[in-house]
């Protein structure tokens, strides 16, 4: 057997090791491409990005009252500096209306572009092209209160 050929056995034997005694602590090891992450650091993740989501052609019709309680809870997540204005755009989107970039950009009367760039909160738009995107949910940009206690 070669030198090459042990060095490989011996640090695969070694990984397989520290995996087992990480199992037997109670570490809950995801693998992620050649990086390892632990539980916490994902949950520290979600905790600061909500999940991606995606409108689908086959979503669900929603109801006037789930519409408002979704534009509501949206509203109050953005207040509280939960959302940023983008993000808070694209979950308005996806949850109430169900619809794709493509057909909500035309709705808008904007480019898809533009729509990905505010939602992606890339770049600085003037207040008359967020209006437009926020006005099929009845909402309109203003001065928010940089205090969460504020409401």
């Amino acid at each position: 057997m070669s030198d090459k050929t042990s060095t490989l056995e011996s640090a695969k034997e070694a990984i397989a090791r520290l995996r087992a005694n990480r199992r037997q602590a109670g570490d809950v090891v995801i693998e992620a491409s050649q990086y390892q992450l632990s539980l916490d650091a994902e949950e520290t993740h979600a905790k600061q990005a909500p999940p991606p989501q995606r409108a689908s052609k086959h979503s669900g019709r929603v109801s006037t009252v789930e519409r408002r309680k979704a534009i509501e809870g949206v509203t109050q997540r953005l207040l509280r500096g939960e959302l940023t204005q983008g993000q808070a755009l694209k979950a308005l989107r996806i949850e109430v209306l169900g619809l794709t970039q493509d057909e909500y950009a035309n709705l808008a009367k904007v480019s898809r572009k533009t729509l990905s760039d505010v939602e992606n909160d890339r770049g600085s738009y003037k207040t008359d092209i967020l209006d437009r995107l926020f006005k099929p949910f009845g909402l309109r940009v203003g001065i928010v209160p940089i205090s969460t206690g504020i409401k």
